[in-house]
């Protein structure tokens, strides 16, 4: 549905203003919509069950994007977005299978309360893997039954050395994430799973240079990173015109920062979300949108009010929207933590209940720290998501509840956890399980979930 070549065109041709006045009028507009349109924070609820708010929030998202437009921070211009090409948007009925073989995947077009599991996707999303690891990292991801493809890494370094970016050395860098994660897969026995990613570069030559048959075949998804707050630049229509001209499956991605220049309110942010989605069919042209919003004082997906943004703008998508969505798990706590167990469970119920297509990691120690991501914490995110394909919005609520009763007194102070080589025994690559105590924390949490969900 996109028309790169007209939005690269408003790109260079647009009205001139600085990014500064950029995320001002982003920030103000959105606070006057909400409030035009009724849309207030219900921190007594994590998944809305007004659908007429979430239809408002929608309407308010096309509001924002028609005045205030993208803004290309090359040329230091806005791009118009036209509002018939949103509309039009909202009635094509894409399909998006990814994967190859026998892992071959549909991905399901989801609403509010559907039946139907989310895709499972595992592995680090971008959060820093240690070189030494970074094979058994993937590997522990591909080897559960439940995870339907693998997001890769960042590398740390390479040759024991840091990679700088924006240099040619990130080619070299892709070029090593891309092999080792396909080899994951091999190695698993489930050649031809879907990857995602890569991880490691920046630069558009990089993710063009693994767009090959055997690393990142067009049945795969590659990332394109659209700017947060409604930006994009050069790179990102690079890499758009790239894959579109290819015929490949791409994503865009984008991490909103809840107070931060251009986000005041859960409402702001609801409505912010939709608009980057939007954007991601109609400017760049995506087949899929990943969200990861995160709150300023966390930088965690897990906190009160991304949970209810999030989960607003999923159903508001879901509603209005015929646009494949995902997101992204930034917890606060560390792998083999109980914070880490239950903030996954807080978002996967919320995403599953909300109609949300993908589920993506999770990674703990808000990705920052190396090796916070492993294949047990990826299988509980899939088994909670399985199951809260029976919920009701108000089981939902009630359940999001007590478990973030768990953690939110951790939101200041959470637990560091363990790297993977701690979380896991590995002898070989074909040979590797979760240590005693992790598998019984685990099951620990695991049950008590599961006692949740059987209150009646």
């Amino acid at each position: 549905m996109s028309d790169v070549y007209k939005y690269l065109k408003y790109a260079m041709t647009g009205d001139k203003k600085s990014e500064n006045q950029h995320d001002m009028s982003i920030f103000m507009k959105s606070e006057e919509l909400a409030k035009k349109y009724e849309i207030e924070y219900d921190p007594n609820t994590f998944v809305p069950t007004d659908y007429s708010m979430a239809d408002s929030v929608f309407e308010a998202a096309v509001e924002l994007l028609t005045s205030i437009g993208i803004y290309c921070i090359d040329t230091n211009k806005s791009i118009q977005i036209d509002e018939e090409d949103i509309r039009k948007a909202t009635k094509s009925t894409e399909t998006l299978e990814i994967g190859r073989l026998r892992e071959k995947v549909l991905v399901p077009n989801r609403y509010m309360q559907d039946t139907e599991p989310p895709i499972i996707i595992g592995g680090p999303m971008g959060g820093t893997v240690s070189e030494e690891n970074f094979l058994e990292v993937h590997l522990s991801s591909a080897k559960e039954p439940i995870v339907q493809g693998i997001y890769a890494g960042a590398i740390e370094n390479m040759g024991h050395k840091s990679i700088q970016g924006k240099t040619p050395m990130e080619m070299l860098a892709a070029l090593k994430e891309a092999r080792l994660e396909r080899l994951a897969t091999e190695l698993a026995n489930r050649e031809g799973m879907t990857l995602m990613g890569p991880g490691t570069p920046t630069i558009s030559q990089a993710y063009m240079l693994v767009s090959t048959d055997k690393l990142y075949s067009p049945s795969d998804v590659q990332e394109v990173y659209q700017l947060d707050e409604l930006k994009t630049d050069f790179e990102t229509f690079y890499k758009s015109i790239f894959h579109i001209e290819r015929g490949g499956n791409f994503l865009t991605g984008q991490c909103p920062i809840f107070g931060g220049p251009s986000i005041g309110s859960p409402a702001g942010l609801a409505i912010i979300d939709v608009a980057e989605t939007i954007q991601s069919k109609v400017v760049t042209g995506a087949n899929l949108h990943l969200s990861g919003a995160v709150h300023i004082n966390t930088n965690s997906s897990s906190t009160k009010e991304i949970l209810w943004a999030s989960n607003l703008s999923s159903i508001a998508i879901s509603r209005n929207f015929h646009h494949y969505t995902g997101r992204y798990y930034w917890n606060l706590g560390g792998c083999c933590t109980d914070m880490m167990f239950y903030e996954t469970a807080a978002q996967a119920i919320g995403d599953t209940v909300s109609g949300r297509d993908v589920l993506v990691g999770p990674v703990g120690a808000r990705g920052a720290g190396a090796d916070h991501s492993t294949g047990l914490e990826s299988r509980f995110m899939g088994e909670v998501a399985h199951m809260a394909t029976d919920l009701s919005a108000d089981e939902a609520n009630y359940i999001i509840g007590k478990i973030y009763s768990k953690y939110e007194n951790m939101l200041n102070a959470a637990p560091e956890g363990k790297p993977f080589s701690e979380c896991y025994l590995v002898d070989s690559e074909y040979e590797m399980r979760p240590t005693d105590e992790y598998m019984q924390l685990y099951m620990k949490v695991s049950n008590e979930i599961k006692d949740y969900m059987s209150i009646e």
